[in-house]
């Protein structure tokens, strides 16, 4: 396993961070026991960062399987707080939920752009009161917009961007790839940690998978990928691909795209739920309900999750 300074935040982290998103019920739903063994898995291949969030709902995997480990762990986790009320109830859920004194980074969720955080300063100050008292070891944002990572590269508070960063800039907003990179150099100028999302483009890379990830781990403006995993193959076979090897487990992979699936009747109530949350504006309302436009979706799952009614699936 490689690893890297994450910045100046005083973390050494695996460049491979294992998003944890892929193992509960907005991607995967993988039985408990099933999603602990494989996060069990990373760690004793030599992974030692964890991204999660409040919006996930798998801190659970993350606690079992951490369960009996001693070695050094990194965990990230997320909050859409936008108080510092709510983001004392998102720190203490974690610390609980996980079973861990201290959450060693702590960011806001997915900055719209840089006025969302400007408007969600309440909550970071939050989190740098945390840090303070011993709490929460890093502070940052996550985002997939470039006037978010401009802004945040230049805040002497944040401690860690984790962007939006793929070989074709799919999902990035405010910019194209290369917008997001110099914003992403300047971060690192200033000594803050990045780790990048979304390699694969939500699953529209897929067919390329090994020459997106390779590039990922490429690229200087990163100090960790941040990748889903749903099985030990997967696991395998990325930490084959970021050290420039190849292995058997590469072939049971199924390099297949991904559809979501729609009920539209009869529970479907048209209510836009799914439209308001869909942070790449991939669907919308039309004459015969919720409509997708797929070159749009990262596949992030967050539309599964704001339907009141269960109708939205992946398949």
């Amino acid at each position: 396993m490689q690893y890297r300074p994450l910045g100046n935040s005083g973390y050494t982290v695996s460049r491979l961070c294992f998003g944890a998103l892929t193992l509960g019920p907005l991607a995967a739903n993988l039985p408990l026991a099933d999603g602990a063994a494989l996060l069990r898995a990373a760690l004793e291949a030599g992974v030692n960062f964890f991204d999660t969030a409040q919006y996930y709902q798998t801190y659970d995997y993350l606690a079992q399987a951490l369960t009996g480990w001693d070695g050094k762990v990194i965990i990230v986790s997320k909050s859409y707080a936008k108080s510092a009320e709510e983001m004392a109830y998102a720190v203490e859920e974690a610390r609980i939920a996980l079973k861990r004194n201290k959450i060693d980074i702590f960011l806001l969720h997915e900055q719209r752009d840089a006025q969302a955080l400007r408007e969600n300063l309440p909550a970071l100050k939050y989190l740098l009161q945390a840090k303070k008292l011993g709490i929460v070891g890093a502070v940052g944002i996550s985002t997939h917009d470039v006037s978010a990572a401009r802004l945040a590269a230049v805040m002497p508070e944040i401690d860690i961007i984790h962007a939006m960063f793929n070989m074709r800039g799919l999902g990035i907003r405010g910019g194209g790839l290369e917008d997001m990179r110099a914003a992403l150099a300047i971060a690192r100028s200033n000594g803050i940690g990045v780790y990048t999302m979304k390699a694969l483009g939500g699953g529209a890379l897929m067919g390329e998978a090994k020459k997106a990830l390779r590039w990922a781990f490429a690229q200087q403006e990163a100090d960790a990928v941040a990748i889903g995993m749903k099985d030990k193959a997967e696991l395998a076979t990325n930490i084959a691909w970021l050290e420039g090897r190849e292995t058997a487990e590469a072939q049971q992979i199924k390099l297949l795209p991904r559809n979501l699936a729609f009920d539209k009747t009869p529970t479907c109530a048209r209510c836009g739920a799914c439209v308001k949350r869909c942070p790449q504006q991939a669907l919308y309302l039309g004459d015969d309900g919720v409509m997708w436009e797929k070159e749009r979706c990262l596949f992030c799952g967050y539309c599964i999750a704001a339907c009141p009614w269960f109708c939205i699936s992946f398949c």
